[in-house]
């Protein structure tokens, strides 16, 4: 690993097809630590400047500005191995939303050592739209809340991060059916990425 970089797992796929609840299990054991862009967003003070301004796009659907978006998640890994929270020498990251756009794939190359790029594929697209009205209904998320901003997300996903993973050499890209039971899915996951982990960690 070069000096500065981070060892990472990406995980891509649409809104509500499981990456957080498959980071979120990983992350439960050695070595990963799960980042979800998504929480980091929705962690900022929403009185502060940059938490209006944050909202002003997830209310609609649309993706946060790339540079900002990069902008902050670096500062938060940062404050994470500050904090003695993320060790680069013994954790692997787990992404869930970054890079979301080639854009950001550039911006934050510098910083990640990409070991597996997770694809998670749903095809049954009224399963994801209930997916999200569940999600909203729980934790009370205005991003997920309305049909409209949701079909919004998706179709964003589709124009805007579905190309990123052009940006990646096809043999670190591995595609996971995701219309599965989630216990399958997190079994088709670490049979792909365990063959990865033997070597980078």
């Amino acid at each position: 690993m070069t000096s500065g970089m981070y060892r990472a797992i990406l995980f891509f796929g649409y809104p509500g097809c499981g990456k957080g609840t498959q980071g979120a299990a990983l992350a439960g054991l050695p070595h990963f630590f799960h980042l979800a862009m998504g929480d980091i967003f929705r962690g900022l003070d929403k009185e502060s400047e940059i938490g209006r301004e944050f909202l002003s796009y997830s209310t609609k659907g649309m993706l946060v500005p790339d540079e900002l978006t990069v902008r902050l998640w670096c500062q938060h890994v940062k404050d994470l191995v500050s904090a003695g929270e993320i060790d680069p020498e013994y954790h692997t990251l787990l992404l869930d939303g970054i890079p979301r756009t080639p854009s950001q794939v550039e911006l934050i190359a510098g910083f990640l050592d990409i070991l597996k790029v997770v694809h998670l594929n749903m095809t049954d697209h009224d399963k994801l739209v209930k997916r999200l009205r569940l999600r909203a209904s729980k934790s009370g998320r205005p991003d997920d809340a309305k049909e409209e901003v949701i079909l919004n997300r998706i179709k964003v996903y589709q124009k805007s991060t579905r190309p990123v993973l052009e940006c990646y050499d096809k043999d670190l890209i591995v595609h996971i059916n995701a219309d599965q039971t989630p216990l399958a899915v997190l079994r088709d996951i670490c049979e792909a990425i365990d063959p990865v982990l033997k070597t980078g960690i």
